[in-house]
């Protein structure tokens, strides 16, 4: 009886175990199957700006004026950034380490902050 017991509990623990895994490698490869993901983690400035305007991580902008999180997504190249009172959506883009957002109204290009 308790080798019966035994054995149901290892195959408890195995399954449980392999679907967390599961879930581990699918989060991890829903972050870094875009590669702009990547390459938009950052400290971002503009031009002839002194301090950084945000950091971006894998979830959130921080706007280190305003000392405030904001939660993004990317979908391929379009990212949507939602603050508390609108969604910024535009499209994201490159030109050698210079991240250029852009949308129907404007374009902006920020430079990788360097310490």
């Amino acid at each position: 009886m308790i080798k019966h017991l035994l054995i149901l509990i290892g195959i408890f623990i195995s399954f449980n175990c392999n679907g967390q895994n599961i879930v581990s490698k699918t989060k991890q490869k829903s972050i870094t199957t875009n590669p702009l993901r990547k390459k938009i983690i950052g400290i971002w400035k503009q031009k002839g700006s002194i301090n950084a305007d945000f950091k971006i991580d894998n979830k959130t902008f921080y706007y280190v004026d305003d000392f405030a999180y904001y939660k993004y997504s990317l979908n391929r190249d379009l990212i949507k950034i939602y603050y508390s009172d609108y969604t910024y959506e535009g499209k994201v883009s490159f030109k050698n380490d210079t991240l250029i957002l852009s949308n129907d109204e404007r374009e902006v290009r920020y430079y990788r902050f360097k310490e």
